[in-house]
């Protein structure tokens, strides 16, 4: 489901805990629409620690495009290379539509009850903004935080285009490579099904505030990360992430922005580690791509110096 991939486009929202506020991230000046594939590949080389074939680390952005699905040649010849795929979570369909259920609502409340009219109203104006033709209707029966997480995305989304996580899985299916996942979305939806609907609320009122403020200022900051994706290495990513920091001074929201991001990033970091482990030690022999959100790469958990401590070689592999 897409409104999966969107995941780590809330982090504008979640990262505005931060005390003091990063280097502004620098966008490199090159023409994005010009570019057939990322400049660097976000892709890091793993091996050592009894491994027969080197397996890989890379770095995908949960949005989809030619640009962005068109790999790296560095990229393209690891993949090609391996002989097993491994996402965050399950991509094949019976696995998605098992997961559609699970992003209704289950308290007998509309979504516009639930948030208030002023909330809905706001809601509605943005979805406007999208396409004339949207309202709440349609999402009236989705949780409020699955709403909050597709508003910054929906008008890529609704282009059709597969996000880069899915049109890899497809690739590997297609040519025959085992497929697994490294977390089940169960564990993914439970990061925000644990927040009360009070502080989901929260979540949406900011967003909003976001996209306000973003198109008030003629600001496009899902095109700008895009665009670093597309011609920066990982750590300017996670740099322009830090930078969405600081967008609001109500104290609840920063305790709540540091709880919800150590769940979605340091503690998954650290399991989807031990997974990548027990993979690799499962099966030596075979050649592994690891595709998880960049953001993954980035900061004092990072994924790639998580595997170093386990005893693994890891060598950047970015151009």
């Amino acid at each position: 489901m897409k409104t999966i991939f969107p995941l780590l486009l809330l982090l504008p929202f979640l990262l505005n805990a931060q005390e003091k506020p990063a280097k502004p991230a620098k966008i490199a000046k090159v023409d994005t629409t010009k570019l057939k594939h990322p400049v660097h590949a976000a892709l890091w080389k793993v091996e050592g620690n009894g491994l027969e074939k080197a397996s890989y680390l890379f770095g995908t952005i949960h949005l989809g495009g030619p640009q962005i699905t068109t790999l790296h040649p560095n990229a393209q010849k690891a993949f090609e290379a391996a002989e097993i795929l491994y996402t965050e979570i399950d991509l094949n369909p019976g696995a998605q539509i098992a997961m559609a259920p699970k992003l209704s609502r289950k308290d007998g409340k509309t979504f516009s009850e639930s948030v208030g009219p002023d909330l809905a109203k706001k809601v509605n104006a943005a979805l406007k903004d999208v396409n004339p033709a949207l309202s709440t209707a349609p999402f009236e029966g989705m949780k409020t935080w699955i709403i909050t997480s597709m508003l910054p995305t929906l008008e890529l989304q609704l282009k059709g285009e597969k996000a880069l996580d899915q049109v890899l899985a497809d690739r590997a299916k297609a040519a025959d490579k085992k497929t697994d996942s490294l977390e089940t979305a169960d564990s993914q939806l439970k990061i925000f099904d644990d927040l009360t609907e009070k502080e989901q609320i929260v979540m949406l009122r900011e967003t909003l505030d976001m996209l306000k403020t973003d198109k008030e200022a003629g600001k496009d900051t899902t095109q700008e990360m895009i665009d670093l994706y597309l011609t920066a290495k990982p750590k300017a990513l996670g740099t322009f992430v830090k930078d969405q920091m600081n967008r609001s001074d109500i104290e609840i929201d920063k305790e709540l922005s540091k709880r919800l991001m150590k769940v979605l990033l340091d503690d998954r970091n650290v399991s989807m580690t031990k997974s990548i482990d027990d993979a690799l030690r499962e099966a030596t022999g075979k050649s592994h791509f690891f595709a998880v959100g960049v953001a993954h790469y980035t900061g004092k958990f990072a994924i790639q110096d998580l595997l170093k401590k386990e005893g693994y070689t890891i060598t950047p592999a970015f151009k």
